[in-house]
């Protein structure tokens, strides 16, 4: 890079470095960043296809932390090192633009570098401060590093582009493509038509160039090896696949867990949106929020029409035809590039749209089209200049130049800035601590699974609880991991549905499962993966804070009381880490994000526990059950003031209502005072419910909330769905009928 190129890239890497090291979180974040942390931290294997580069750059990380720099967590330190790759890639995109732009330079027209770096550098924030590569460049995910390979492939593109005889250049663009593939593999969709170029371009000979290339390649990728040396070397439990076998190296390497091609095994195709409409949504999303004005897309035109131009409506002489040349290749092969990604990449996914969350997943792929796309905004940015006069350009574009980033920076700064979520170290510790001693830990939800595994594995909170996640226990190659669970038996080779033919040919069944650990203290967060009915019949579950308790069920109900104040105590431990203060926001967090998904579960839990206890209060042939009845209604009303879906859910008025009820009918002669563990919460929703009525009779109050909750209820058009509808319509209409005559007869 010459002197005026490497002005941008340092100037473009440091700002984006500094704006992302102040708004990086010294937490862990949701989606795989916990797994793919805590295998690094034990050199483990990750899921498919592995990713070992990024597992050995996080052990390195981590190990240096535990030795120099003990006062930061092992989620900062990686955290951090993907603010540095983002930021390097950031500083590329502004080098590229500013090479491009260079080489597309007219002989006649006035040299000025200061327009092309005002250009250069404004592409390389914009890409740097836009939400998506903003989120994402500050968190412990592969992400961040694959910026980096496709940012360095596509300057390396520029500078074969310049240099088409330097086998160099060759040998480290190969190597990058190479090592990019042990990181991410939608590398291949830039791999693909950068190698298709070169070796219809190269003036090298051609089969010295495919052997250099090929040697290259293999150089890079041949970091895979390492997958099956880990799991030798350093076996864990936890761990994913079984890479010790050629064939189930393999496996895991083409992603044939989740399907091959396919982003996940859930169940999502290509019926709900096809690649037009997928493309379409990319569009709306990078002009409506990755630029800061839609407006911006005309530079991305202006930026594709320079490099598509034919080179005959350039009646001017050029300064240099190579030059010229090697600009329009350059940016004709990222076009190209972005077109195969787009076309390719939205064919074979099949993560459905209209899922929120999901869309979330499936948006962090279009970084990669992004970055080429902030590439041809920055020479649409060079061209605008180009058409303005020189002394303007030279006065006004450094100006303008600036400014664009520094607003893009400035709307986005607010939801980029993590640096005080502690969401989801709040959430694992949260589960983990209310479990006693010892405890069997089942996980199949990928959110809960890899925040505490990376706070078990990682920090070492609470390494005596074993934890399973059961997805992996559906999968064939489990059974060799089995010996690593050591104190469980497993009465087969893996976790299947009963009566099928996994199941005749030695899976096993949950119910199964349990019968062979009948002194286990087990726990479970999430769903079944299958259907039990033995399982239903045979074991229920109890809301244990975000957790449920499985126990063998019996015909009598035990001490409610008892249930009441265990279940509180493990709320209590929750609330020390998640509170109502503390929850996400859903305007920083809507549901596209993980940290959505915490708030939903905390209120869903919530719910859980006070159903249950309400359930097991008026089944209960026990007397002393009122404190029960009026915690259940007290923290229902606290779930109602935390959602507001809930307000307009038939069942959550209907458990109201029946709780209501049972107060008014209740022979206890004090209405009990219940504790308050959601202090935060303050607003008329909770009505008086937490410490009793003041003045006015608590059964003449809980009437008057009875009356409420139940008119409410019968009110909604959807309640008629109800099955008890009629019941509670019936009993709802005789006591209000009956309220009505005695008013009269006084």
């Amino acid at each position: 890079m010459g002197l005026n190129c490497t002005f941008a890239f340092f100037t473009t890497t440091a700002i984006a470095l500094a704006v992302y090291l102040q708004t990086a979180s010294d937490s862990i974040a949701g989606g795989d960043a916990g797994e793919l942390v805590a295998e690094g931290c034990t050199l483990g294997i990750a899921h498919p296809p592995g990713y070992p580069l990024f597992t050995i750059i996080v052990y390195f990380i981590t190990s240096l932390g535990k030795h120099y720099l003990q006062n930061l967590s092992p989620a900062y330190l990686v955290n951090a090192s993907s603010c540095l790759f983002g930021s390097i890639a950031s500083g590329l995109v502004a080098a590229t633009v500013y090479e491009i732009s260079t080489n597309l330079r007219l002989e006649d027209e006035k040299d000025q570098p200061i327009v092309r770096q005002s250009s250069s550098i404004a592409a390389g924030l914009m890409c740097a401060f836009s939400p998506l590569l903003w989120q994402y460049n500050t968190s412990a995910e592969v992400f961040a590093l694959h910026n980096l390979f496709v940012a360095s492939i596509v300057f390396a593109l520029t500078k074969y582009n310049q240099q088409k005889h330097s086998l160099r250049v060759i040998v480290i663009g190969a190597y990058l493509c190479g090592l990019s593939l042990t990181n991410q593999h939608t590398a291949i969709l830039l791999v693909v038509p950068v190698a298709a170029w070169v070796l219809f371009s190269s003036t090298i000979e051609r089969k010295k160039l495919i052997v250099i290339s090929f040697v290259s390649f293999v150089a890079g990728i041949i970091c895979y090896v390492s997958l099956p040396i880990f799991e030798k070397m350093y076996p864990h439990a936890g761990s994913w696949g079984n890479v010790k076998t050629m064939r189930g190296f393999i496996h895991h390497f083409l992603r044939k867990d989740y399907g091959t091609l396919q982003l996940w095994s859930g169940g999502g195709d290509n019926t709900t949106e096809d690649m037009i409409t997928r493309t379409l949504s990319w569009v709306a999303d990078f002009a409506m929020h990755q630029l800061c004005h839609p407006a911006l897309m005309l530079f991305l035109v202006l930026g594709c029409t320079r490099v598509c131009s034919p080179k005959k409506r350039n009646k001017r002489n050029v300064k240099s035809r190579t030059n010229v040349h090697s600009g329009i290749a350059t940016g004709r092969v990222i076009i190209a590039s972005l077109i195969f990604y787009l076309a390719s990449f939205h064919s074979l996914s099949n993560l459905p749209l209209s899922n929120p969350l999901l869309f979330g997943v499936h948006q962090r792929f279009w970084m990669h089209p992004n970055i080429l796309c902030f590439i041809l905004v920055g020479v649409g940015f060079d061209t605008a200049a180009r058409a303005m006069p020189a002394t303007a350009a030279a006065r006004l574009m450094p100006i303008i130049m600036v400014a664009i980033p520094l607003v893009t920076c400035t709307l986005n700064f607010e939801a980029s800035d993590q640096s005080e979520n502690q969401v989801f170290r709040g959430y694992a510790s949260s589960i983990l601590e209310t479990l006693p001693p010892q405890s069997l830990l089942l996980i199949n939800y990928d959110m809960t699974f890899t925040s505490v595994r990376y706070m078990q594995e990682c920090e070492g909170l609470r390494d005596d609880v074993h934890t399973i996640n059961l997805s992996m226990m559906t999968y064939p190659w489990f059974k060799e991991k089995q010996h690593l669970h050591q104190g469980l038996q497993f009465p087969g080779s893996h976790y299947t549905k009963g009566n099928t033919i996994a199941w005749l040919n030695g899976g096993f069944t949950f119910a199964e499962f349990l019968d062979a650990n009948p002194d286990h203290n087990i726990y479970i967060a999430g769903r079944l993966s299958h259907d039990d009915p033995t399982y239903v019949e045979r074991f229920e579950e109890k809301p244990h804070g975000l957790v449920r308790h499985i126990t063998r069920r019996s015909n009598s109900i035990g001490p409610v009381e008892e249930y009441r104040n265990s279940s509180l105590h493990a709320w209590q431990t929750v609330t020390k880490h998640l509170s109502p203060n503390n929850l996400p926001s859903e305007t920083k967090y809507p549901e596209s994000t993980w940290e959505w998904t915490v708030k939903k579960e905390f209120v869903d839990h919530l719910v859980s526990r006070s159903t249950y206890l309400l359930d097991i209060a008026l089944r209960s042939p026990q007397t002393q059950v009122l404190p029960a009845i009026a915690e259940a209604a007290a923290w229902l009303e606290v779930a109602t003031s935390l959602d507001e879906n809930l307000d307009n859910s038939p069942s959550m008025k209907k458990n109201l209502g029946l709780a209501y009820m049972n107060i008014v009918r209740s022979n206890e002669s004090h209405f009990p005072i219940v504790e308050d563990i959601f202090s935060s919460i303050h607003n008329e929703t909770k009505h008086q419910v937490w410490v009793g009525p003041n003045d006015e009779d608590w059964k003449a109050w809980a009437t008057k909330q009875w009356q409420r909750s139940w008119g409410e209820f019968l009110d909604m058009s959807s309640a008629r769905e109800e099955a008890d509808y009629q019941s509670v319509k019936q009993i709802y209409d005789t006591v209000m009928k009956s309220s009505r005559t005695r008013s009269h007869q006084k």
